[in-house]
């Protein structure tokens, strides 16, 4: 942390979760609620006022002292959002020069998103400014940055810019079809007794593996085949779509020779991980925690808005 308590709030806005971070002279606060941007824009057409009580509400929680900027990147600047930006373009520079946002309070700071010609995000673009600011002289000239999550995003890097964005909705595929789809009925934890979250190794690695061998399309009925042809309980046949899934992204890398950065949290970590080594990744493999890299590319912004480049 630069010397002294942080002079303003950190806030990642997402579709489904408001977070809070701040850095005073007692260590680390955080505060975290459902008030995300869909709900908040469920409430009726005055969203500006939504976004300002739940920020309102989540500051009282946070406790800091009153009057310190709220940088906010995230889904706040959609058309779910606060206001809606325009988004910034691509090449985007890492130095923070290219980040487009706006006052919409006298201590709120909408930071918005970036698109290319045929992709788009909002908050992710913050995360790899964080990531730029934590190596430093040491960005490679050329790399993939991914971001998994609900839509997994893969970002070229080249130059210090980043110059293309792929999005992979690999989070919501997996969610959507381990719920809703005829498959769901395979990967019911009751049906395995095995609790929901338990990953079974083996069955993901074979995932991986299968998702080299066809299309995913084609892929996606053996989750049912593995329980009915093979007696396969329900958090194995969870741990195969997991591995199937995860494979169909990963593959896509396997034609580059730049390094690969994964920065996500435990558990996708360690999946994504053993997903790289099953595809032959792992000499270009790199994976850091993805925990405050938001921060830290919202102090790339907020010292350009204080001081200028």
């Amino acid at each position: 942390m630069e010397g002294g308590p942080m002079k303003f709030i950190a806030c990642d806005w997402g579709t489904s979760r408001l977070r809070l971070r701040w850095h005073g002279p007692d260590g680390l606060r955080e505060f975290a609620s459902d008030d995300g941007a869909l709900r908040l824009a469920g409430r009726g057409s005055d969203r500006a006022s939504a976004f300002r009580a739940a920020l309102q509400g989540a500051l009282r929680h946070l406790g800091t002292p009153v009057g310190l900027p709220v940088m906010v990147s995230g889904m706040a600047s959609s058309s779910i959002g606060w206001r809606e930006l325009p988004y910034a373009l691509l090449p985007f520079s890492l130095e923070g020069s290219s980040v487009l946002g706006q006052w919409v309070e006298p201590e709120v700071y909408l930071i918005s998103g970036v698109r290319g010609q045929s992709d788009m995000m909002r908050g992710e673009e913050t995360q790899a400014l964080g990531w730029a600011e934590q190596v430093g002289d040491a960005l490679p000239n050329q790399a993939t940055l991914i971001l998994p999550g609900t839509h997994s995003k893969h970002l070229r890097v080249e130059s210090g810019a980043l110059t293309g964005i792929t999005t992979f909705m690999t989070g919501e595929l997996f969610e959507m079809l381990r719920t809703r789809s005829m498959l769901r009925h395979s990967m019911d934890p009751a049906g395995g007794g095995e609790p929901d979250g338990v990953m079974d190794w083996g069955a993901f690695r074979e995932g991986v593996a299968a998702s080299a061998r066809s299309g995913l399309a084609s892929n996606l009925f053996q989750v049912r085949t593995r329980q009915v042809l093979r007696g396969c309980a329900g958090g194995s046949n969870r741990s195969f779509l997991s591995g199937l899934l995860v494979g169909s992204e990963l593959h896509s890398l396997e034609a580059g020779e730049s390094p690969i950065i994964l920065a996500a949290g435990e558990s996708l970590r360690e999946a994504y991980t053993t997903a790289a080594t099953e595809c032959g990744l792992r000499p270009r493999w790199n994976a850091i925690e993805v925990d405050g890299l938001a921060e830290l590319g919202q102090r790339r912004i907020w010292r350009r808005l204080a001081h200028g480049p």
